[in-house]
């Protein structure tokens, strides 16, 4: 579905990612653990047509979308849930939801917003609950939730995660990774990157290592767990 080929981008001249390929099969959970500052928020960067690349080729759904900007990378079908949520938070639970639907909203697509509305409160029924309240007085484990909630009303079918657990309470954390998995199980396609590599490597079908701009490891998941430096570097020995 993703295809990323020998990409490489930079801030202010600093090299950040380093001739990087990767590939996000169709149906799968891909993740991308690394330490702060290796770059995977960048990579997801590049892929949503946030941040331009050096060199290198985008392809999804066998379209190279390498130039193509991005408010039309989420028509095609792209989602990203940024890192630290990057929400309305003087606006309420309901409104940050329904924006997530900006490039279909008109008139004649009243009942089909409303309805994906629905199945957004489905999801995370404690946002039905909050949907009157405004965003920035949630908890992190509720705006994280609002953040997907958001993504989710793009109906994408390749939904970028950027740190989903960054300061979240553990057992939220639980419930978020539930989501993940069960959005897949629904055939979501999902690129995760993590700082906790365990909880990660627990979803995913496949993994790649990301150091310093440089993919230094790619495998199966559920072997990178057993993986000695993996368990060394990530996962606490």
């Amino acid at each position: 579905m993703l295809k990323i080929e020998g990409i490489s981008a930079a801030y202010h001249s600093i090299p950040v990612l380093k001739d990087v390929s990767i590939h996000v099969p169709k149906g799968k959970v891909v993740s991308i653990i690394g330490a702060n500052g290796s770059g995977k928020s960048t990579l997801l960067k590049a892929i949503s047509g946030l941040i331009k690349i050096n060199q290198g080729r985008i392809q999804y759904q066998d379209q190279d979308i390498t130039a193509i900007p991005a408010h039309r990378i989420v028509g095609l079908g792209i989602s990203l849930v940024p890192e630290g949520r990057q929400l309305f938070a003087h606006l309420s639970v309901q409104d940050n939801i329904r924006l997530g639907a900006y490039h279909y909203f008109k008139k004649s697509n009243r009942a089909e917003i409303e309805q994906s509305v629905k199945q957004a409160y489905q999801i995370f029924p404690i946002l039905e609950k909050r949907s009157k309240q405004i965003a920035g007085t949630l908890s992190g484990g509720e705006q994280q939730m609002l953040a997907i909630a958001r993504a989710l009303m793009g109906r994408p079918e390749l939904l970028l995660l950027d740190e989903p657990s960054m300061g979240i309470a553990p057992l939220i954390v639980r419930e978020i990774f539930n989501v993940i998995v069960n959005l897949n199980q629904a055939g979501t396609t999902i690129l995760l990157v993590e700082q906790n590599a365990k909880a990660a490597l627990k979803v995913a079908h496949h993994s790649y290592v990301l150091e310093s701009g440089n993919i230094v490891l790619e495998g199966i998941a559920a072997e990178l767990l057993h993986n000695p430096k993996v368990k060394e570097v990530y996962l606490g020995g």
